[in-house]
């Protein structure tokens, strides 16, 4: 079994709000090791919050304001980002900031990702991130746990039927009130996605009988949409995040993208 484990590279995101004042977990970012440095990927309707919000992670010891660089997709005149469905961000961490990280977490590297040309080539993917409902705060420690949320990828018509493309997105069938429990073999409601915008899209070996080990799944993209009525996950795949920080690396990371 290799060492590598998915889990690891996977970081709760914890809003300070102002009225009531109070911290709570809001979404999941991916925490990545590329060539132009170390990144968190999220959403861009997470770090929107920025705006307005202070945002945390576990970094050091405790929970720490989140430092670096941010980009996204400005959303075009009179649109709101539930009209983005490519909902994108990154952090660029600044060096400083990168051990406080790595107390907790192992950033993912590229051997553990796969650019995808389109998402009807998968099978099998499971998003996995913090819901929010599993986060906890007992005498001002803050604990959580990672879910994952396992279903078939979409076909063609799926993604017709939503202006989608397999291309840029990654469409899951996912019914949570029907999910099998492993550890006990029975139906159960699994948790809201509620707190896992922003977690990773892994993807099964297309060759997979039975349950693979963690270590052989790769990430292929970052997810931001839930359509319980439809029973659908969606997420965005990797190559609009690797195309965003290619831009920003030509503009040295600054200004906006």
């Amino acid at each position: 079994m290799a060492d590598y484990d998915p889990y690891n590279s996977l970081v709760p995101i914890f809003r300070e709000t102002r009225i009531p004042r109070k911290v709570e977990q809001i979404a999941t970012a991916v925490f990545i090791s590329h060539p132009f440095g170390y990144f968190l990927f999220t959403a861009a309707h997470v770090t929107d919050d920025m705006e307005t919000e202070t945002l945390f992670v576990p970094a050091g010891g405790q929970i720490t304001e989140i430092n670096g660089y941010v980009g996204h997709i400005d959303l075009l005149p009179g649109s709101g980002r539930e009209d983005d469905n490519i909902d994108i961000a990154y952090i660029k961490i600044p060096q400083d900031f990168i051990p406080l990280l790595r107390k907790h977490f192992v950033p993912l590297e590229g051997n553990n990702s796969e650019l995808i040309k389109s998402a009807l080539d998968l099978t099998v993917c499971s998003v996995s991130g913090y819901p929010s409902k599993k986060g906890k705060k007992k005498q001002n420690v803050f604990s959580s746990e990672i879910f994952s949320f396992t279903g078939t990828v979409a076909q063609q018509e799926t993604y017709d039927e939503l202006s989608l493309s397999p291309e840029q997105n990654i469409i899951i069938h996912y019914n949570r009130k029907k999910t099998i429990d492993p550890g006990v073999g029975e139906i159960r409601t699994s948790p809201h996605p509620k707190g896992v915008s922003g977690g990773g899209i892994f993807a099964w070996p297309r060759e997979s009988i039975g349950m693979p080990d963690w270590s052989e799944k790769k990430l292929v993209g970052l997810f931001h949409t839930y359509k319980e009525r439809e029973g659908l996950l969606i997420g965005t795949t990797l190559l609009p995040f690797l195309a965003a920080i290619q831009l920003g690396n030509m503009k040295k990371f600054d200004g906006v993208i």
